[in-house]
């Protein structure tokens, strides 16, 4: 005989992360290195996904949430990046640059 029977589902429980999710917001305004020169002191940022700042921009270095260095925003270079002179500090690859 078949017939509609209930049938009970079990809830499946996802675990939570072992370590806290960072959820980072997209500002206005925030690049991330992309190259670093040490020798002629000038990286190169990519803002393919915020605003551009205006070239004379002095922007500074993040690591995490922690503040590593100062740039000064030279030129654009191309339609999302741009090249900065070091004024203090030493950059790193994936470190954002945001304005003071």
């Amino acid at each position: 005989m078949t017939g509609c029977t209930r049938a009970v589902r079990e809830h499946l429980v996802t675990p939570s992360p072992v370590f806290p999710a960072v959820i980072r917001p997209l500002d206005a305004s925030v690049g991330s290195v992309i190259l670093v020169h040490e020798r002629l002191r000038f990286v190169v940022l990519d803002y393919s996904l915020s605003s551009q700042p205006s070239p004379g921009t002095y922007l500074e270095l993040q690591r995490g949430s922690n503040r590593v260095g100062r740039v000064r925003l030279s030129r654009w270079t191309g339609p999302t990046t741009a090249a900065a002179d070091f004024v203090e500090g030493l950059p790193k690859l994936g470190d954002t640059a945001r304005p003071e």
